[in-house]
Order: C-alpha cells, then sequence, then structure tokens
C-alpha cells in the first residue's frame, strides 16, 4: 500500500506527487518533439506540481530553468528572474554574469551576492532596455550544451499586470507594451526552434487576458495542454494512501462520500479535506471516520468563512482580470448559479440589465465575463445552464455570498 504526505498549499514534487503519470509522459513527448507549450488548466489543478515534477524527470537530458514570476509586474522583472535563475548552472550564469558585468562594481564578488541584492542590480539595469538584455540573456541560454526548457509559472499574471498596470484599465501605452513583450516571447519561439522550449502556466487563463486585448495572435505558437481535475479513482487512491500514511480508517462509504460532495477531484481540494478529517479525529481521539464525520467536517469546516485563504482566491482572481465595473455583475452571476443551481441565459439577462439598464447592448459585456468564468474553471455549461464545475466552491461561494440574495426570477416577478 502507498503511503502519502499530506501537503496544503505550496507544489509538490518527487515523493508527494501523485500520479499524473499520463500527463507528464504526454508533456515530455511533446517537449522532446521541440513543442512551445500553454498549459490550461482551472485553479489548484497542480499545473506548478507537474512542471516542477516535470523538470525533475528531464534534468539530464534538458537544462531546466523554472520562473516563478507571481511578483512580477514588467518585462524587466521577467528577464531578471530568468537572469538570476541560471546561477545553478556554472556555464550560463558565468555568462550571465558577462551581460550584467556593467552594474556590478569590479570590487564585488558577484557570486557572494544574495539573490533579492542580484535581482535588484540586474532590475535596475533592465528598466530602459529589458529587449536588449533580453535579446542577449536568450543568446546565453541558447549556448547551452543541452537543449533548455524555459518553465514560466504565473505567466498571465505578469502579462495582465503589464497590460493593465495597479489600476487594471487598459491604456494605448500599456497595450503597447504588452504587444512588444509577448512579440518578443513569440520571436524566442521561432528564432530558437529546437534549441529553447518555453511552458507557460499560471493561475489565471491567458487566452481570455489576450483576447480582451486583441493580441491572441501573440500566442499561436504556443501547443494548448489540457491539465482536468482527477478521476475519482485517482482521488481514491490519493485518500487511501494519506489514509494509509496517517492511520485514518474510512468507514464504510466515508471516503466515497468525501469525493462525491467535492463534485470535482482537484487535487488541492481532496488534500484539503483530508486534512481537516485527520485533525477531527484527532480531536475526538478517535481515527475511524464514518460518513457523519464526513458530512460535519465538510459543513462546519470545508465551508467555513474562516481561514480559507485559497478559497477566497477564487474572488480576488476576478478582481484581477475583470475591470471594475463589470467584476461586480460577475460576482452576482456566480451568486446566481451558487444559490440557484444553475445560471440560465434569462436569468444573466436579467441581471445584466439590473447592472447596465441603459445599456443597449448588455450582451457584450456578458459574453467576456461568461468567457472567463469557463475558462477559469469556475462553470462549465450544461444543457440547464450554467453550472459549478467544483461542487465544493460553490457550496462555499453560497455561504459566502448567498446570505439575503434574491434569484433574478423573483426580481422578474417583483417587477
Amino acid at each position: 500500500m502507498d503511503k502519502l504526505v499530506r501537503e496544503v498549499g505550496p507544489w509538490v514534487d518527487k515523493d508527494r506527487f501523485w500520479d499524473r503519470e499520463q500527463e507528464l509522459t504526454d508533456l515530455i513527448e511533446l517537449l522532446d518533439e521541440g513543442a512551445n507549450i500553454l498549459i490550461t488548466a482551472p485553479r489548484r489543478i497542480g499545473k506548478t506540481s507537474l512542471i516542477r515534477e516535470t523538470g525533475n524527470r528531464l534534468a539530464d537530458r534538458y537544462c531546466c530553468i523554472q520562473l516563478d514570476l507571481q511578483k512580477s509586474h514588467s518585462p524587466a522583472d521577467v528577464i531578471t528572474e530568468l537572469s538570476v535563475a541560471t546561477r545553478p548552472y556554472m556555464d550560463l550564469w558565468k555568462k550571465t554574469k558577462e551581460v550584467f558585468k556593467n552594474v556590478i562594481s569590479p570590487l564585488t564578488n558577484i557570486d557572494s551576492l544574495n539573490i533579492n541584492d542580484l535581482s535588484i542590480k540586474f532590475r535596475d539595469d533592465l528598466l530602459n532596455y529589458w529587449q536588449d538584455k533580453g535579446n542577449r540573456m536568450i543568446e546565453v541560454i541558447a549556448c547551452s550544451e543541452k537543449p533548455v526548457i524555459i518553465f514560466m509559472d504565473e505567466f498571465p499574471l505578469v502579462v495582465n499586470r503589464i497590460l493593465k498596470g495597479p489600476d487594471y484599465k487598459m491604456t494605448p501605452e500599456r497595450l503597447k507594451e504588452t504587444d512588444a513583450f509577448l512579440s518578443w516571447i513569440r520571436s524566442i519561439t521561432i528564432q530558437y526552434k529546437q534549441k529553447i522550449r518555453i511552458v507557460l502556466t499560471g493561475s489565471i487563463g491567458l487566452e481570455p487576458i489576450l483576447h480582451q486585448a486583441r493580441l491572441s495572435n501573440t500566442i499561436n505558437t504556443f501547443t494548448p495542454f489540457e491539465v482536468n481535475p482527477w478521476d475519482k479513482e485517482t482521488a481514491s487512491g490519493c485518500l487511501a494512501a494519506l489514509a494509509f500514511n496517517y492511520g485514518v480508517v474510512f468507514e464504510n462509504g466515508s471516503k466515497e462520500k468525501m469525493i462525491e460532495l467535492l463534485g470535482s477531484c482537484i487535487p488541492h481540494h481532496v488534500q484539503m479535506f483530508f486534512h481537516h478529517i485527520y485533525t477531527d479525529c484527532k480531536k475526538r481521539s478517535s481515527m475511524k471516520c464514518t460518513m457523519e464525520d464526513v458530512e460535519r467536517v465538510y459543513n462546519s469546516l470545508m465551508l467555513s468563512i474562516r481561514g480559507h485563504a485559497e478559497l477566497r482566491t477564487y474572488e480576488e482572481r476576478l478582481e484581477m482580470v475583470l475591470s471594475s465595473d463589470i467584476l461586480p455583475l460577475a460576482l452576482e452571476l456566480l451568486t446566481e448559479a451558487a444559490v440557484v443551481g444553475k445560471l440560465t441565459a434569462e436569468a444573466a439577462m436579467v441581471l445584466c440589465r439590473d447592472f447596465f439598464p441603459n445599456d443597449l447592448k448588455p450582451g457584450e459585456a456578458l459574453r467576456e465575463i461568461i468567457d472567463i468564468l469557463e475558462h477559469d474553471g469556475y462553470l462549465v455549461k450544461k444543457k440547464e445552464g450554467h453550472v459549478f464545475i467544483s461542487k465544493l466552491v460553490r457550496d462555499w461561494w453560497k455561504s459566502r455570498f448567498g446570505y439575503q440574495y434574491t434569484p433574478a426570477a423573483r426580481r422578474t416577478i417583483a417587477s
């Protein structure tokens, strides 16, 4: 019987990485064929873990450079992260130091500087000449003895920041800079084909952002790679391995009940649910878990407003992608789907007209929102309307926003 260590929060790899063998095989096959890849998946599906584990498994054949762009706001920030990330590879690092020798004092031992100090010095040099230094860094990386894979995690976040700035508004200047940056990335995939592969991923969708800016053509050299939630068998195996490691005994049907309540087996949510079950077992001084225990833990802890920063990001990520004038409508559409159990086209139009009573074309804002909610894994279109993909997110959203909410159908009757 396999054992698994619980992990709620950061990415995992090696012995904490569960399954995804088919995805790993398919991703590695594409990389071996020279593809540049755009990974698409809902939140908390394990995209970062997948690229980290891919890097581990390919380390003998490729130079794998992992970039975390969570805190990046500009092209200069991205190239800074890329430059610093060459440090573990002595042949690349030696050439990187040559690129930035003008910003390092001859009296300073650059190898003695910590990552933060290096980043500050490199970034200052890049502010006005990011494309020139960026090209030189790509030339350095292309000289690696082994082919190079650059994994860019949270790439859509930095693109969104370049495009919309701190006030989340597109301007002609920001649009021009975003176009220049994405065109530069695209040029790398063309000029250094077979020598450099780039893998893009992130917690918000890149395609809807680019569609808003009419820049979708800038990623046409990337192959989409979809990662889905676990199937029930994989999630059940994960829960069994966790239970075996921590001495939890799932009584008849309790494990299956956990999967049923989650609805969609998003890896992070599976781990989070087990964490609460295990904590509850220890509190009760009994390692047996019944279906009644599962339902109680789900309602009292999984749906709690407190201590769920990871679920609150479903709300916060929308604030990054949607403009302030249409964000309230997006929240209302999701609340309708959570409270009623579905979002019909009729209900969506009622809510849209409530927010934009004087808009002659209310459907335009609605289409933009629905596109993002579908792409980023909130809703899926069914015969009866749009419904939440995850029952957990639906139930949590309902407990967060559903109090005193008036469904669209009742608003129509009242009017």
